[in-house]
């Protein structure tokens, strides 16, 4: 079944999509739940992962931007730790199809502060 990360652009009702296995997606999921600190935000997150889908955009800031930030800063090590280390890839056909799948999720989180910047949907300051 395939699960949806949403990215906020700054635009009304254009937000960016990243679509995922369960497997890939829950690790996803617990990386950005680490990255949040509102306890209510935390129960939402668990909720929509539950249901396979986390929005980035519904999460209050400074978590959204912490999240945004770790997933363009973090997420690409946590892929070649984590979740696809070399003990790993030497086992898998095509492992960098894989591998760059997972840190695709880093650039759109790129894009996603990018466009939020551009259309001033964060504080200056916050990016």
């Amino acid at each position: 079944m395939t699960k949806l990360v949403s990215f906020p652009s700054g635009g009304a009702g254009e937000d960016l999509d990243w679509f995922a296995t369960a497997a890939l997606f829950d690790d996803v999921a617990a990386f950005i739940l680490r990255h949040v600190t509102d306890e209510y935000a935390k129960r939402g997150v668990t909720a929509g992962a539950a249901s396979g889908y986390v929005f980035i955009g519904d999460l209050p800031e400074p978590d959204q931007m912490n999240v945004l930030t770790a997933l363009r800063d973090e997420f690409p090590d946590h892929v070649d730790s984590v979740i696809y280390p070399p003990d790993v890839t030497s086992r898998m056909e095509d492992a960098e199809i894989f591998v760059a799948r997972a840190k695709s999720l880093a650039h759109m989180a790129s894009e996603s502060i990018a466009l939020r910047d551009a259309s001033g949907a964060i504080p200056e300051g916050k990016g």
